[in-house]
């Protein structure tokens, strides 16, 4: 039910100007109970909010929060450091022992990835430790063993067994 009804209902008679003028006075000087009472509870919300913000810890969150960052951080460099790692030992191809070379090369931390997500300067790093350390980038020399009966150790008879391979060659 609308204010002017109201006053029509004591019987008043109102002209158009003083309709006019109630209305607008409405929004101003009145307020309507429906309104009112959803800003009152709206206030008893934001007063509740607030009490319970109150009650937080705010400096266990700011832990937590830097925790989160440093588990985030720790993460991310196991993640880069295992593209990195991947990235150096596929580069360096046919090598006996890929952890002792990727250790002379510096380790991870030397290495940087580029923005196409290659290791910056692979090709000259690869080269200069092959030239450094050749023994770990050789060819295992072809050694033929018995082929019947047991298989023996032949590391000691590396020149016969070179030998009977030339010779059925």
């Amino acid at each position: 039910m609308e204010v002017l009804d109201i006053i029509k209902g004591f019987g008043l008679e109102l002209t158009d100007e003083q309709e006019k003028q109630i209305k607008q006075s409405i929004g101003k000087e009145f307020v309507l109970k429906s309104d009112f009472n959803t800003k009152i509870n709206n206030l008893k919300l934001a007063e509740e909010k607030v009490k319970e913000l109150e009650k937080r810890d705010f400096s266990s969150i700011e832990k937590e929060r830097d925790d989160y960052k440093t588990k985030f951080e720790t993460l991310q460099k196991e993640k880069d450091d295992s593209v990195k790692k991947n990235k150096f030992f596929e580069a360096l191809g046919d090598c006996k022992d890929k952890e002792y070379i990727l250790f002379k090369a510096g380790g991870l931390d030397k290495l940087e990835i580029d923005d196409h997500g290659s290791i910056k300067d692979i090709e000259t790093i690869t080269s200069s430790l092959k030239e450094e350390n050749p023994m770990y980038f050789e060819r295992t020399p072809f050694v033929v063993s018995k082929t019947d009966g047991p298989n023996i150790d032949v590391s000691d008879e590396k020149q016969k067994a070179n030998e009977a391979l030339r010779n059925l060659v």
